[in-house]
């Protein structure tokens, strides 16, 4: 029994807080690498500290950036709904990414949504509508997309969410590039999520990294292609002090 309480000590001294976890605020300062907590219900985070990452951002008037992927099923609806009260609550505005890179500085959360799952994404309008939420949606696997789902990717731009990219296969990186070259990474899975997006009318100012997996040298090499920022993540899982760039 002592072993495995120490054990649990151990592993919960490894893992950040969320108000702790420096890179997951933007500060307004130019950063082009962001990372976004992730908050579906597997994360393991508590509404308690999600709450108290918002505190600091009010309190230091960053931005806290958070993300899940289908309200409703990552997350249930109970639970989505007390984040969106929670911001509420503390007077914090939800920014997209495109404020994010030309928004008046202020506090604030960036909510976004990641993946392809077009119609929970359009079933949480209404409940983002009470509480005045945005979200950056980060799009992968866009050309496979059946009609509706790009019809329904644009209802939601039109509704002012915004629509960015997220790869076209939804590959990790890192691993991507150590079997077929930072070349074919960006040609087959980076451009065309970026071009073909650009191509149906949505600006596309960013682009996030499938699982969060990334390098300094893929950063660059994305960052030189055309986009403001990238987006990386943080786990609640992953035994780290802080996943997320400072």
């Amino acid at each position: 029994m002592r072993v495995v309480v120490a054990a649990c000590i151990a592993l919960c001294a490894c893992r950040a807080s969320i108000d702790e976890l420096e890179g997951a605020y933007y500060a307004w300062d130019g950063r082009q690498v962001h990372c976004s907590v992730e908050i579906d219900d597997r994360a393991g985070f508590s509404i308690a500290q999600i709450e108290a990452g918002m505190d600091r951002a009010r309190d230091t008037g960053e931005v806290l950036e958070l993300l899940v992927h289908t309200p409703g099923v990552s997350i249930t609806l109970e639970r989505f709904e007390q984040v969106l009260a929670a911001a509420e609550a503390r007077g914090l505005p939800f920014l997209t990414a495109t404020e994010l890179l030309r928004g008046v500085p202020r506090a604030g959360v960036a909510l976004m949504y990641d993946d392809w799952h077009t119609a929970e994404w359009v079933d949480s309008m209404p409940l983002l509508d009470r509480y005045g939420a945005k979200v950056t949606l980060y799009v992968g696997r866009y050309p496979g997309m059946p009609v509706t789902a790009h019809a329904q990717l644009a209802q939601l731009a039109a509704a002012g969410h915004d629509i960015e990219a997220h790869s076209i296969m939804h590959m990790r990186g890192p691993s991507f590039v150590e079997q077929h070259g930072l070349r074919t990474y960006l040609d087959e899975e980076v451009l065309p999520s970026i071009e073909l997006l650009r191509g149906d009318g949505y600006e596309v100012v960013s682009y996030a990294y499938p699982f969060g997996a990334h390098t300094s040298e893929i950063d660059r090499a994305i960052l030189d292609s055309g986009v403001s920022f990238v987006r990386t993540l943080a786990k609640r899982n992953e035994l780290r002090a802080n996943p997320c760039p400072d």
